[in-house]
């Protein structure tokens, strides 16, 4: 009765420390050859729902970007959906404008071409599209100007003590929205209620040298476009910089005196210095050095030319010719012949 009662206790004592597993025999061998057909058809089957799923996400960003009454109104369910209540109270008429249904298609399109880009899209793949982006961005953001000279009038009217006339329930040009205002547009698409809606945003992680923020131009042209100019030699690079050029020139002579000064005398020569990089990135060596000396000579004033300079030393240094090596001696030459040894001195 003793031993039996020890053995009991032991296995109690089994159970209790190890759940029954450490005292238990081990199971059947394993079918390693039928596990590794299981493994191998759970992988095909999750690969292949991964990339239906893909294919679903691309059809339905790509039909709720091809006009703005379906951008807006995936928008609409999409915020519904992920914000419920919390929804901004004036939704349905923001809604209503041109400049809110621009920002959610130009939104949609530009997370279609992030997603593509985190699946493995190069940019020659996707250059044609990234610049098709730009010139809607573009267009729809002319209207912005218009509407802000009405605003700054209406402003100056008020000023003055008029009143100009409101209609109700049909508000003029001057309170629409501006387009470039619009946060669809100024966050990042990692951000996006859409991609909250479809729990996508792991997916995004895989998009590498790209802007996330769909209306930032120059971060499109930094990240993505002017490398690839750079790697592939491409001329439009020195477009790039002389379009910046413009449109800054523009931005600062509408501001006053003072900025446009402060463009022409700091910021432009800044831009050319950087476009002379890279018209010697793209093999313009001559022009762009020659560039860069003219800077140096027309703005010794300028913060930036102990830098410039620098910079210009260093590729003189690197482009002066290297010294030519001492001749080696000709090895046909018959050699010297020593000298005679001195006589020896006579004696008296």
């Amino acid at each position: 009765m003793k031993k039996h009662s020890l053995h009991g206790a032991l296995g109690a004592i089994c159970l209790l420390a190890f759940g029954g597993s450490a005292c238990a025999d081990d199971a059947p061998p394993v079918d390693l050859k039928g596990l590794i057909q299981t493994l191998k058809e759970i992988k095909t089957k999750r690969s292949t729902s991964e990339k239906s799923f893909e294919m679903k996400l691309e059809q339905d960003f790509r039909a709720s970007s091809s006009s703005n009454s379906a951008a807006i109104s995936f928008y609409d369910r999409a915020a519904q959906a992920v914000q419920g209540d919390k929804v901004r109270p004036d939704l349905a008429e923001w809604e209503k404008s041109e400049a809110a249904q621009n920002a959610a298609r130009l939104h949609v399109s530009y997370l279609l071409l992030t997603l593509q880009r985190a699946q493995g899209a190069t940019t020659k793949q996707l250059e044609p599209a990234i610049m098709a982006h730009i010139n809607a961005l573009t267009a729809a953001g002319s209207k912005d100007e218009t509407i802000q000279h009405r605003r700054d009038r209406e402003q100056e009217l008020k000023e003055a003590g008029f009143r100009q006339p409101n209609i109700k329930g049909k508000p003029g040009p001057a309170h629409e929205p501006l387009f470039w205002d619009q946060e669809l547009i100024k966050q990042s698409v990692k951000n996006s209620v859409f991609v909250q809606w479809y729990g996508i945003s792991k997916m995004l992680d895989g998009a590498k040298e790209w802007e996330f923020a769909p209306g930032n131009v120059d971060g499109m042209y930094q990240n993505t476009l002017l490398p690839y100019y750079r790697q592939n030699k491409d001329p439009r690079i020195i477009a790039y910089w002389d379009n910046k050029m413009q449109q800054e020139m523009q931005d600062a002579s509408q501001n006053g005196t003072f900025k446009a000064d402060q463009f022409n005398n700091v910021r432009r020569p800044q831009l050319v210095w950087k476009r002379a990089l890279d018209m010697i990135a793209i093999g313009l060596r001559n022009r762009g050095m020659g560039d860069m000396v003219t800077l140096v000579k027309s703005y010794p004033d300028h913060p930036d030319l102990p830098d410039w300079i620098s910079q210009l030393e260093t590729m003189v240094a690197d482009a002066a010719p290297a010294p030519k090596p001492a001749a080696p001696a000709d090895a046909s030459a018959p050699a010297e012949s020593p000298a005679a040894p001195a006589p020896a001195p006579q004696g008296n």
